[in-house]
């Protein structure tokens, strides 16, 4: 029983699909089929049974799926014991927002790279629903993400930390040194905001359908640089988490508007999937985030 075999059978039980498992896994159909036939052989029983278009676990499969995790976790742990970690290689899938990939990732990936040279880091930048999936596809190792907090019993949560979500305007915009600005006299603003399956963007909704005030979205981008930039000597204003404009802030570029509303709170976290095994240059990688932007439970 080898470390593939048990990986491409737990894939396969998650997509329920050859085709797909061969995709995501990068072989060729006929090895993914061969490591299932091997497997079955060596236990003794079929894994699975095709039923139309789907490969659905029997009760036998059903019943080793939880042993398969297992049985892979203490193989990977054995793989890795007594090695060097200047001496482990390997890739780390690594699925960040592009907000966070510059506020957290890039200042931890030097350190990271000297503590273990061998081991490749592969950025996915993206947004939480498309990472979200990723992950439970096997094709991230983790991800960095902004939102709730997370629900999903598929999912475990190691980092978490208390973000705030702000108005900004332009240092020269007609509110930019108002007290206690009120929020419906705000919204009357046009914005500039982010992808629409955001966390900011549709808590912005709601604030507005809270008032019964249609915003109005005079630029709609999906970065968070871009949309920093196009507000300076406009009128318009933006929602967005504080951390991911920290740098125009302390420049004076943009300013925080004191909006009459409670703050606004979401969490950034690091998700991975209950069935992963966590290998010590994972392990690090998280440490060291946790080290440049230490866990806050609330603010």
């Amino acid at each position: 029983m080898d470390i593939q075999s048990l990986e491409t059978f737990l894939q396969v039980a998650h997509l329920e699909n050859f085709t797909k498992t061969a995709e995501v896994m990068n072989y060729a159909q006929s090895t993914v089929t061969m490591q299932i036939k091997r497997l079955e052989q060596e236990l003794g029983f079929p894994l699975f049974e095709r039923i139309g278009r789907k490969n659905h676990l029997t009760a036998a499969g059903e019943a080793f799926l939880p042993q398969a995790a297992e049985i892979l976790r203490i193989l990977q742990k054995v793989r890795a014991l007594n090695i060097n970690s200047a001496e482990i290689q390997g890739t780390l899938r690594i699925g960040v927002l592009e907000s966070i990939m510059f506020t957290a990732i890039l200042a931890v990936l030097p350190q990271f790279s000297v503590q273990f040279p061998n081991i490749d880091v592969m950025l996915k930048i993206g947004q939480s629903t498309e990472l979200l999936t990723l992950l439970k596809q096997n094709q991230l190792d983790f991800i960095y993400i902004s939102n709730s907090m997370n629900t999903d019993k598929m999912l475990h949560c190691c980092y978490r930390r208390a973000e705030e979500i702000i108005f900004t305007a332009w240092s020269g915009h007609p509110l930019a040194r108002r007290k206690k600005i009120p929020i419906a006299e705000l919204l009357h603003y046009p914005f500039i905001v982010a992808e629409p399956s955001g966390r900011c963007y549709s808590r912005l909704q709601e604030i507005a359908g809270e008032q019964n005030i249609t915003l109005r979205h005079s630029v709609i981008v999906d970065n968070i640089h871009a949309i920093a930039t196009l507000q300076l000597n406009t009128d318009k204003i933006s929602f967005l988490p504080a951390y991911s404009l920290e740098k125009q802030l302390n420049r004076g570029e943009l300013v925080r508007l004191d909006v009459d509303l409670p703050p606004q709170i979401y969490y950034s976290q690091i998700l991975y999937h209950n069935n992963k095994w966590i290998p010590p240059y994972m392990e690090a990688f998280i440490d060291l985030v946790r080290i440049a932007r230490p866990e806050k439970a609330e603010i």
